[in-house]
């Protein structure tokens, strides 16, 4: 799986299912839907991809957890 199809899977469960985005969440995505190498590295970087892009903002109230949450801003279009 390339990274962008990586990309467009994860963008769309981000619209689809909303919540709290974490990496654990983003490699459990990734191996329901058989991507063969789901690493907290990708996950987190996949992750900032989509906050950079404005899908994704971060919440980071809690010091010892990074969580991202869909942004309301844009509606979540992208």
């Amino acid at each position: 799986m390339s990274a962008a199809d990586r990309l467009s899977i994860l963008r769309r469960a981000v619209r689809d299912y909303q919540g709290e985005w974490t990496t654990c969440r983003v490699q459990r995505l990734y191996r329901a839907r058989a991507y063969a190498a789901p690493f907290r590295r990708t996950a987190r970087q996949d992750l900032a991809v989509l906050a950079r892009q404005g899908l994704l903002v971060l919440d980071d109230t809690d010091p010892g957890r990074r969580v991202f949450r869909l942004a309301r801003a844009n509606g979540g279009r992208l």
